[in-house]
C-alpha cells in the first residue's frame, strides 16, 4: 500500500509534519490496511494532483473482492468515471435535507448529475444542465487571435529544482489550465508571468498583465 500511494519516502516522518496531499494519502492507506468487509472513503482525491488521484483510485480498486464492499464520496467526475461500478447521485438543500437516488451505471449517474434531472423519479433538482462547450465559431476564434499575449522562453533555478519554460502565448478570452504533478513548477511559472518572481534568463519580454 505504501508503494502504491508513494508513502515509502515519508514513513519516518511525524503526522504533524505531513503536507495536505501526504496526509490525505496516509489517511487512504490507513483505511486500505484494515481487515474489514466494508471500506468507506470520503473525498479521497482532495489535495492530490492528477497522478496521485489516479494512484489513489488504483489502490482503492485493488481492495475489490467478491465478499467486500467499497463506498466512495467523490466530486471529481474523472475519478468517479475510473473508480466506480455504480453511482448514486445526491440532491437537496445543504444543511436542510438530502436525497440519495437509486444506484445507476457510471455513464447514467454522471449524465444525471450533469443534466440535473433524475428520469426514474421524473424530478429536476437543478434548473440548468451543466454543458461543456467543445467548439466555437470561426468568428469567435478570429476575435481571440486579435487579443493575445506572448511570453519568452525562460529558465528558473531554485536549489536543485530547474524550471524550463518554452516560448508561448495566450489570449484574454480563454481559460488556460496548467496540468502537472505537485512540485513540477506550476506556481513558479505563474509567479514568473506575474512578475513576482524574476527568471534567471529571458524575462525581459514578459507581457504587461
Amino acid at each position: 500500500i505504501c508503494e502504491l500511494l508513494d508513502l515509502s519516502k515519508i514513513r519516518g516522518r511525524s503526522i504533524e509534519d505531513l503536507s495536505g496531499g501526504e496526509l490525505q494519502r496516509f489517511a487512504c492507506a490507513m483505511v486500505c490496511i484494515q481487515d474489514a468487509d466494508i471500506f468507506m472513503f470520503d473525498e479521497p482525491s482532495s489535495y492530490l494532483d492528477v497522478k496521485q488521484r489516479l494512484k489513489a483510485a488504483v489502490t482503492i480498486r485493488s481492495l475489490i473482492r467478491p465478499e467486500k464492499f467499497i463506498i466512495v464520496v467523490e466530486h471529481d467526475l474523472s475519478v468517479l468515471d475510473y473508480l466506480s461500478d455504480f453511482i448514486c447521485c445526491l440532491y437537496g438543500v445543504p444543511g436542510a435535507y438530502g436525497v440519495v437516488t437509486m444506484p445507476f451505471s457510471v455513464r447514467e449517474g454522471i449524465n444525471i448529475f450533469l443534466d440535473g434531472f433524475v428520469p426514474t423519479e421524473n424530478l429536476r433538482f437543478r434548473d440548468e444542465s451543466l454543458v461543456f462547450k467543445v467548439a466555437e465559431s470561426a468568428t469567435e476564434e478570429e476575435v481571440k487571435r486579435m487579443n493575445h499575449y506572448e511570453y519568452p522562453a525562460m529558465i528558473k533555478t531554485m536549489g536543485e529544482f530547474r524550471l524550463e519554460v518554452h516560448q508561448g502565448q495566450f489570449t484574454d478570452s480563454e481559460i488556460l489550465v496548467l496540468l502537472g504533478e505537485n512540485g513540477t513548477g506550476k506556481t513558479t511559472f505563474i509567479r514568473m508571468l506575474a512578475g513576482n518572481l524574476p527568471a534567471d534568463s529571458g524575462s525581459g519580454d514578459l507581457p504587461q498583465l
